[in-house]
This record gives C-alpha cells, sequence and structure tokens, in this order.
C-alpha cells in the first residue's frame, strides 16, 4: 500500500504538483514492499511497469524543478511509454485521456481532485470492458502503470 500511495503521488507530481506537495506525500517510489498480494501473471509486464515509474519519477522531478511544464512531461511520458512498451489501442486511449487531462488540469480548467476523479472513472471503466474486449494487447503496460497508481489490479490478470 505504501509504494501505490508513493507511485500515486508521482503521478499527481506530473499533474497536480503543488497539491499534493500539500498532502505532505513523497514523490519517489521507495525500496518498501507492497501490502497488496502478490499476483501470479503480474511480473510478465511489471518490469514494463517499474520502469515507466521510473521514467515518471525523473519526469517528475523535472515538473517539480520547472524545467518542464505537466503537458511536456506527459509528452515524454508517452515518448518513453512507446519506446518501453509500445503502442496498442488500450494504453493510447489510456494515454490520450491522461494528456487531456493533464492539459486541463495545467490550463486551470480542472483541479488535482477532478484529475484524479476522471482518470480514475475512465480506468474504472476499461477494467469493467476489458473482459469483453477483443482483440486484447498482450500486455497493456501504460494502463497497467496507471492501474498501479491508482491501486487497482492489473488488466487481464
Amino acid at each position: 500500500m505504501k509504494r501505490q500511495l508513493i507511485a500515486f503521488s508521482l503521478l499527481g507530481s506530473l499533474t497536480a504538483c503543488s497539491a499534493l506537495q500539500q498532502l505532505g506525500v513523497p514523490i519517489h517510489s521507495g525500496s518498501g514492499a507492497s501490502s497488496r498480494p502478490a499476483q501470479s501473471a503480474q511480473p510478465r509486464s511489471s518490469g514494463k511497469v517499474d520502469q515507466l515509474l521510473a521514467e515518471a519519477n525523473r519526469l517528475a522531478d523535472k515538473v517539480k524543478s520547472g524545467e518542464l511544464t505537466r503537458t511536456a512531461a506527459a509528452d515524454q511520458l508517452n515518448a518513453a511509454r512507446l519506446r518501453i512498451a509500445g503502442g496498442n489501442p488500450v494504453d493510447n486511449d489510456n494515454f490520450a485521456v491522461y494528456r487531456q487531462l493533464t492539459v486541463e488540469r495545467e490550463a486551470g480548467r480542472i483541479d488535482s481532485d477532478a484529475f484524479r476523479a476522471k482518470l480514475e472513472a475512465h480506468l474504472r471503466e476499461w477494467m469493467r470492458r476489458w473482459p469483453k474486449y477483443s482483440p486484447k494487447p498482450a500486455d497493456p503496460a501504460f494502463s497497467n502503470f496507471l492501474l498501479k497508481l491508482y491501486g487497482l489490479p492489473p488488466l487481464g490478470y
């Protein structure tokens, strides 16, 4: 659970740095073990998810220092996503929503709470659709990265 909270703070740091800093949530993931039970098929994509988390941490530092805007960080995270995991319809859709919400957050049209609520609702919709979705991508790593940040189970497991 601690790792999930830290990872969620990372997502927030890319999209709502000031709000999460007010909560006192650390940005970087620690080495503590997650209290969520291990899932048998998860290791297949956990390496890609961890790589995305590391890249998001790196970008969060740049956002925090003012070197990058949230939207620029999202674009760089997308480039890393495509390099690490490749594209697929599910990840492409979730990234498009993530980026649009980031643009809205950066423009001040939504706050960090609305950002989190909208993205979580979109992810939950994918969780609902997943069992009947066809053809399923072999490894929706970016979607699973976001789901992990929200403490939700990965798709397909």
